[in-house]
């Protein structure tokens, strides 16, 4: 079984959505799933989130054994930000205004995760990913 992620919700407020993922498998990268299903989480008026719906505010990762690359999902995919192999990652973008999802042409604001190097069952993770709702 190539690598899946099962999502966690921490926090689905009216501005702010935290969510976690566990990333396991067996062996085998994942292309281009759906990390974040925008229209799954509502906006404050309870209307469903759409294209640039988020804003990339922090990363709290650990991955074993492969890197994971994350992506505004559009006609061409624009690259969110990479996470690396076997070191915490952290960042923080709230000083700077996060990381707004500029994808443009045929967005529907979901993020897509594809990994690296996933070859083993011993492979595996978790991200944490905040954002402010737009």
């Amino acid at each position: 079984m190539a690598a899946t992620a099962t999502q966690q919700i921490i926090n689905d407020g009216p501005r702010n959505l935290t969510v976690k993922y566990t990333i396991a498998g067996t062996t085998g990268d994942a292309t281009a799933g759906t990390l974040v299903d925008a229209s799954a989480f509502n906006d404050a008026s309870g209307n469903a989130l759409g294209a640039n719906s988020l804003t990339l505010m922090g990363v709290d990762a650990s991955l074993t054994g492969f890197s994971c690359a994350l992506l505004w999902n559009a006609t061409a995919n624009v690259s969110l930000i990479d996470i690396p192999s076997d070191d915490p990652y952290t960042q923080d973008f709230s000083e700077s205004g996060g990381i707004k999802d500029n994808s443009g042409s045929g967005s529907n604001g979901d993020v897509l995760f594809t990994t690296t190097g996933y070859t083993a069952s011993g492979d595996g993770g978790h991200i944490y990913l905040r954002f402010k709702k737009t």
